[in-house]
């Protein structure tokens, strides 16, 4: 799993490249636990996501709360089919923020 950050303002885009799961949640926590503290907006740019596991919805359940208690907001970026089925499955695609 790849993470690049882009921050510009209060604003931080995370695009994530590979597989989000038990092994690459931690990583991804944690990248984001060091970089949330003043982020108004945050944007997971699941463009180059091969595959979701339940790791990685956690963590992405985790980061919207974060938000939330930060009165920020998230959104998900270009979800591929296969990705973004995992979140209709699981019913989340109606709780969270997608482009």
């Amino acid at each position: 799993m790849s993470i690049k950050s882009q921050k510009n303002g209060t604003e931080l885009t995370v695009l994530l490249e590979g597989r989000f799961d038990s092994v690459t949640a931690p990583a991804i926590q944690s990248e984001l636990e060091n970089q949330l503290a003043d982020v108004t907006k945050l944007a997971l740019d699941f463009t180059a996501v091969t595959f979701l596991s339940s790791a990685g919805i956690r963590i992405v359940l985790w980061a919207e709360k974060q938000m939330k208690t930060r009165l920020g907001t998230m959104t998900l970026l270009n979800a591929n089919s296969q990705v973004k089925e995992v979140f209709v499955l699981t019913g989340l695609d109606t709780v969270l923020n997608f482009e």
